[in-house]
């Protein structure tokens, strides 16, 4: 049943019923009884449902004159009509039913009076869904002669009340543009020209999923929402609106298509700096009360590549904010934890990072924040952020050991800094001991080199870091930093008078791959050669070299260096590096430890036809007509080493060469010869004059795009420019002479003084001369072909 509810909006649902249905009368009579639905503003309803309208007098008749109130319902014969009036609302009466035959009648409002509510019900009588639609007016009269007649100069509103077929209705289905993943299918729903507060039927919306229709959800309140599994990629959706026992009423909304999420995988770290650390996974230490950031990075897989430009939000929580501890988001400051962001936007860069820059005040050591960042149905685990006070660990460089000679010279290169790396302040210093001797060595950027004289007997003593200390800068005493770690710097010297030797000779695999530049690892490239031996100290000093190999440490998390590096043995005379071969061939690599050495020899195979970075054509610049142009194409990888694309077997990448212009084309190649190279011919004309262009396309993959290389040659053809005409005027042997030169055949004027000579140059060196007198000085001018 419905409820009786408000006619809020009567004007501007009238006014809507006019536009859809015309179906509003005006008043046959000026001041007739008003006539509105009961609830709702439209008149039009479902041909199964029932509809009732509310009378009252019009503003200004007599209110006494109410007990007057009558209807007139008229109909066409084919239908019947049931109806009840009451003075309240719903109408709960039985009906009466004006049958098919009959086309009016005329019901007094019961109970009608000076201050009553008139209330009427209609419906048809044993309507389906598939009933024809009904229109029945009902007229509001004053029935002044009471003679249940409605007569002329009667006051009388009529109303026409329109039952539709349920095919006839229109309904507007509108899906919310879904995303891959989704659990939810959602949108609006809204039966055109219907008053659907007068429906006592249940309206809701059954969604098409791939094709499959779902359980029917509500959609009484003009909106649905339809729980689904996780959606896939490409799937379809569709909806309708169905009323009562999911009767079907209007056409299908418009399919939509699951667009496929463009991030597929979300991860959240710290952005590594001073003041914060990723501890481990989901976990970060960040410097109590600083400045720091969190991220998300987004990728298209977990394992492809990044997504720029992605929508991310970031939920933060954390307990105990007030106006004293504060946190501050991307700029803004929060004092209330109940206010922290549930869904701050933030927008993934090119390197696929989402960052939200944190400020926290007031803190104390150990309280801990909580960052879920999301994006496109994807979430991150949750990051705790944890707030931590410094705490300084002071490193020796090496392995932990040295070898020197008897009373040789000792030294430890010793750093200090925090879990951030940050090196300790100025007023950090710290207290090395050895065989007795106790060193106070103040900190110059973090670092300090401890210098100590070996003994002069073999041995092994301990160079300790004993202390961390710092100075108050307020009575210039020192302190020991508590919570410092010393260990880590303890280094285990040998005195010996035993000579460094190569207890086993240093060795690799005897092939290499030639070797990548790329982010990670933090050496820098890829596909090392792992180099071990072992010397008979422990913590020798080995120096590695080859000229052109790159070199990083065993863990190749330090940059790799090129040519030369410097390792140290472990606590049984063992060294590892990383070596990085990045030419095609054999490398030697040497080894030195003291004064003993060693050599080994390791190859790199030649590039397949993939790896090419360097697209060159080689060519003139000019070229004469008539001649033939011969241009090179070459194609090397980012260490210039050939690539001979489109000689292997199978052949995936692609390699074309086009020439247009002047010239007749030789036959072009196809691929690329060992040495990386093939030659482009052209035969020119001897009347040629302009320019021919050739254009190499190479791609690592054949597949375009990203990887694919081109690059062009212009090569102009012109003749040869004539050669300048030049004369050289001087004197020789009692003679002066002029030298006309490339000007053969050419009138040769020459004017000496006050002389004139005219002659014809018979060669493109030609000479003419005279005497002349000692000492003199005369002006000579000479015109060739009168210029």
């Amino acid at each position: 049943m419905f409820k009786n509810t408000t006619r809020r909006g009567l004007a501007i649902g009238a006014a809507i019923a006019v536009a859809f249905t015309g179906l509003v009368s005006a008043p046959a009579q000026a001041n007739g009884p008003v006539l509105v639905p009961s609830a709702g503003t439209t008149y039009n309803t479902f041909v199964t449902e029932a509809f009732t309208l509310q009378a009252s007098l019009a503003p200004g008749q007599v209110a006494a004159n109410a007990v007057q109130l009558k209807y007139k319902i008229d109909k066409a014969a084919g239908a019947s009509v049931s109806y009840a009036v009451s003075t309240s609302a719903p109408v709960t009466q039985a009906g009466t039913t004006l049958n098919a035959a009959s086309t009016s009648v005329v019901v007094a409002a019961v109970d009608a009076g000076a201050t009553s509510q008139n209330f009427i019900r209609l419906s048809i009588v044993d309507a389906n869904t598939a009933s024809s639609t009904v229109d029945v007016t009902v007229t509001a009269f004053v029935d002044s002669n009471n003679n249940s007649t409605l007569d002329a100069g009667e006051f009388n509103t009529p109303q026409v009340v329109s039952f539709k077929k349920y095919s006839d209705v229109a309904t507007s289905v509108v899906i919310t543009t879904p995303a891959q993943l989704d659990v939810t299918v959602s949108g609006t729903v809204a039966f055109t020209g219907i008053n659907t507060s007068q429906v006592q039927s249940a309206r809701g919306v059954v969604v098409v999923l791939n094709g499959t229709d779902q359980t029917s959800v509500s959609g009484t309140a003009g909106t649905f929402a339809r729980g689904v599994s996780a959606l896939a990629a490409a799937s379809t959706i569709s909806a309708y609106a169905v009323v009562g026992a999911n009767h079907k009423v209007g056409a299908n909304a418009a399919t939509v298509t699951v667009a496929a999420n463009t991030v597929g995988a979300i991860t959240a770290s710290a952005v590594a700096g001073d003041n914060a650390r990723n501890a481990s996974a989901g976990a970060v230490d960040a410097r109590l009360n600083s400045a720091f950031a969190v991220q998300a990075n987004v990728k298209a897989t977990s394992t492809g590549s990044a997504v720029a430009g992605a929508a991310v939000t970031a939920e933060v929580t954390f307990t105990g904010l007030s106006a004293t501890k504060t946190l501050s988001l991307n700029g803004t400051v929060y004092t209330v934890s109940a206010n922290l962001p549930k869904a701050l936007a933030v927008t993934s860069d090119a390197s696929g990072n989402a960052v939200v820059n944190v400020v926290t005040a007031g803190f104390a050591a150990g309280d801990a924040i909580n960052f879920v960042f999301k994006s496109q149905n994807q979430s991150a685990d949750t990051l705790v952020v944890t707030q931590r006070t410094a705490g300084y660990v002071a490193t020796a460089a090496g392995t932990g050991f040295q070898t020197v000679t008897l009373s040789g010279a000792i030294a430890v290169a010793l750093t200090v800094a925090d879990q951030w790396k940050v090196a300790a302040p100025s007023n950090y210093r710290v207290v090395v001991s050895y065989d007795g001797t106790t060193k106070y060595l103040p900190l110059a950027a973090g670092a300090v080199t401890a210098t100590f004289t070996g003994t002069s007997s073999a041995g092994v003593n301990d160079v300790t870091v004993d202390a961390i200390q710092s100075q108050s800068a307020v009575t210039s005493n020192w302190a020991n930093e508590s919570g410092a770690t010393t260990t880590s710097g303890a280094v285990k010297v040998k005195s010996t008078a035993v000579a460094a030797a190569f207890s086993t000779a240093p060795t690799h695999s005897p092939t290499a791959v030639i070797s990548r530049a790329t982010n990670s690892p933090k050496a820098g490239y890829l596909s090392p050669v792992t180099i071990t031996g072992i010397t008979n100290h422990a913590g020798q000093s080995v120096v590695v070299s080859s000229t052109g190999v790159l070199f990083s440490n065993a863990a190749q998390d330090t940059a790799a260096v090129a040519n030369t590096y410097t390792t140290t043995a472990d606590g049984n005379g063992r060294f590892t590096v990383s070596a990085y071969v990045t030419k095609a061939g054999a490398a030697t690599i040497n080894y030195v430890a003291g004064t003993a050495t060693a050599s080994t020899t390791v190859t790199a195979a030649a590039n397949d036809g993939t790896k090419g970075t360097v697209l060159t054509v080689v060519a003139v610049d000019t070229i004469l007509p008539g001649k033939t142009l011969v241009a090179t194409v070459k194609l090397v990888d980012e260490h210039g080493n050939a690539v001979p694309a489109g000689a292997g077997t199978p052949v995936t990448e692609s390699f074309s060469v086009t020439v247009t212009g002047l010239g007749f084309v030789g036959a072009l190649p196809t691929k690329l010869n060992a040495s990386g190279e093939a030659t482009v011919t052209v035969l020119l004309g001897s009347a040629d004059e302009g320019s021919v262009v050739i254009t190499a396309t190479y791609d690592q993959d054949g597949a375009g795009a990203t990887k694919a290389i081109t690059t062009t040659k212009t090569v102009a053809v012109a003749p040869a420019a004539a050669p300048e005409v030049n004369a050289v005027i001087g004197s020789f042997n009692g003679r002066w002479a002029v030298r006309v030169e490339n000007a053969k055949g050419s009138a040769v004027t020459v004017k000496v003084g006050s002389r004139w000579f005219k002659t014809t140059a018979t060669s493109d060196s030609f000479v003419f001369s005279r005497k002349s007198k000692v000492g003199a000085s005369l002006l000579v001018k000479v015109w060739v072909a009168g210029d």
